[in-house]
């Protein structure tokens, strides 16, 4: 999709890959809810295992409101009966959000407030993104 095209083209050194062709492809083959938000997350771990040089790896989540409740990873009914579905992209060492889509109407302050949830769930992805590199980097045998 275009729209991950353009989070990723955001992360990516693309001016030390000249006449460089980087090819992802996403296949869904179940889907709850937030495929675009898993998309990103795999994507990014791919080209950190590829050694594409990145400023860092991007955290994607959604948020939403359901029943007056702001909620964090939205999935299923909650994705097409919700009030609110806000997919983010997060780039945590400079504090940028390079997705923010919404479907659906807040207040300001419920908007704050599930901006600022979504960052805490693309932390807590992006830790996991870090630690899963890390074990797969350190559990590769060179022969």
């Amino acid at each position: 999709s275009s729209v991950i095209k353009r989070v990723l083209e955001n992360v990516i050194f693309l001016e030390d890959l000249p006449r460089t062709k980087i090819l992802i492809n996403i296949d869904i083959l179940s889907a709850d809810a937030s495929t675009r938000c898993a998309a990103i997350n795999a994507s990014s771990m791919a080209l950190s295992l590829a050694g594409i040089p990145m400023k860092d790896l991007v955290a994607s989540c959604s948020v939403g409101k359901i029943e007056n409740t702001l909620v964090l990873d939205i999935a299923g009914k909650e994705d097409t009966e919700g009030e609110v579905d806000l997919p983010v992209a997060y780039l945590p060492l400079t504090d940028e959000i390079l997705l923010l889509q919404m479907d659906g109407i807040l207040k300001k302050e419920e908007f704050e407030k599930l901006l600022e949830l979504a960052k805490k769930g693309c932390m807590q992805i992006y830790e996991f993104q870090k630690k899963t590199l890390l074990d797969f980097k350190s559990n590769l045998k060179y022969e």
